[in-house]
């Protein structure tokens, strides 16, 4: 999954104080998943790349222990004193409203203005159509996962905001990368009937389509958009979309490469507002039904640290973690999602044996 150059990047991160990268693992199968990526960060420590680690408890565990989620000491310390956020999954039947996830996640998403949400969708699992080649850029900090609305008996308002520097910056960074892999681009909306926020989104559309004439770019509705992507995803190349519409079609194209298990994402803010401008996490969630068993698979989260290592400049070592794990995939290595048999540990380790050392 060579995802080439995207959005901003720090390029060599090498060259001068270390890289400081914050880890939480958070709830479910995230602490089991990001076991596993700790050895690749050893690992680019071992062929010279400096780094440094900051291991966090914030989760539902921690939450329900203390009442905290994410106290605002550490997130500015994670603002102005961190590089990069390698992120697990949050969500615990135990808090049913969700509010630690809310207060941990989301407030990262949108206080670092972590706006682009890249999300890859290409097959290594064998038996998968290799030549789907899906990208989908969501925009990752507004519309209705606002989290702003009401409710009252027999009545209930969420809030979909969209601001145009939001909407620019997603569609800007979705057109680039459109340019670089020589693919179109497709603005999955519903303007017909939302004409205010998704309005807003066509006319941004249509002035960046005049500034990028290079790229064959149109808007199509997301139902139909949806109904197309099942009949024939090779159809496709790079897909923008606001929150809600982006994290549906992301979660379908999925289904093409293996699964949710398999899928990666990257979070940045092209206007680098902040030293923290990047985080990284599978696409799956919690699964707390199979947590502790040891069933769940790390590629997601593998192929998610692969690509923060490309933010960071780290091409080398991030293309070996995706061979390592396209290598491994086409031996035979398998979780139970992918119907093998192999743990989460266990795909770990087959997948570390094929990096160079």
């Amino acid at each position: 999954m060579d995802c080439g150059t995207i959005g901003f990047s720090m390029g060599d991160a090498n060259l001068d104080n270390p890289v400081r990268i914050a880890l939480i693992p958070g709830d479910g199968i995230g602490p089991e998943v990001m076991a596993e990526a700790l050895p690749c960060l050893a690992w680019v420590a071992s062929r010279g790349r400096k780094i440094e680690i900051l291991q966090l408890p914030y989760g539902a565990e921690h939450y329900l222990a203390t009442g905290e989620t994410l106290p605002s000491a550490v997130f500015d310390n994670l603002r102005d004193g961190c590089d990069a956020i390698l992120f697990g999954a949050v969500g615990d039947p135990r808090i049913p409203d969700g509010r630690h996830a809310e207060e941990i996640l989301l407030r990262l998403r949108q206080d670092l203005d972590l706006t682009v949400n890249f999300r890859p969708c290409r097959p290594m699992v064998p038996g998968f159509d290799t030549t789907v080649d899906i990208e989908v850029f969501r925009e990752n900090t507004e519309g209705p996962y606002c989290l702003q609305g009401t409710s009252e008996p027999g009545r209930a308002v969420d809030l979909a905001i969209h601001t145009e520097p939001a909407v620019r910056r997603l569609l800007e960074a979705a057109f680039q990368r459109a340019a670089t892999k020589g693919h179109s681009l497709i603005l999955a909306h519903k303007a017909n009937v939302l004409k205010h926020g998704h309005g807003l989104w066509l006319r941004v559309f249509e002035d960046l389509r005049t500034r990028h004439p290079e790229v064959p770019a149109r808007g199509m509705h997301a139902d139909a958009l949806l109904c197309a992507l099942v009949q024939d995803p090779r159809a496709f190349g790079v897909i923008a979309a606001d929150n809600y519409l982006g994290d549906l079609i992301s979660d379908l194209c999925a289904a093409f490469v293996g699964g949710m298990g398999v899928t990666p994402s990257l979070s940045w803010a092209p206007h680098h507002p902040f030293r923290c401008a990047v985080l990284a996490e599978p696409v799956h969630g919690s699964a707390p039904d199979i947590a502790g068993k040891g069933w769940a698979n790390p590629v997601g989260m593998l192929l998610s640290t692969a690509l923060l290592f490309r933010h960071l400049g780290w091409e080398a070592e991030a293309t070996a973690v995706e061979a390592a794990v396209k290598n491994a995939l086409e031996a035979g290595a398998k979780t139970r999602d992918l119907g093998g048999e192999l743990s989460t540990a266990a795909m770990g380790a087959a997948i570390r044996a094929g990096l160079p050392s």
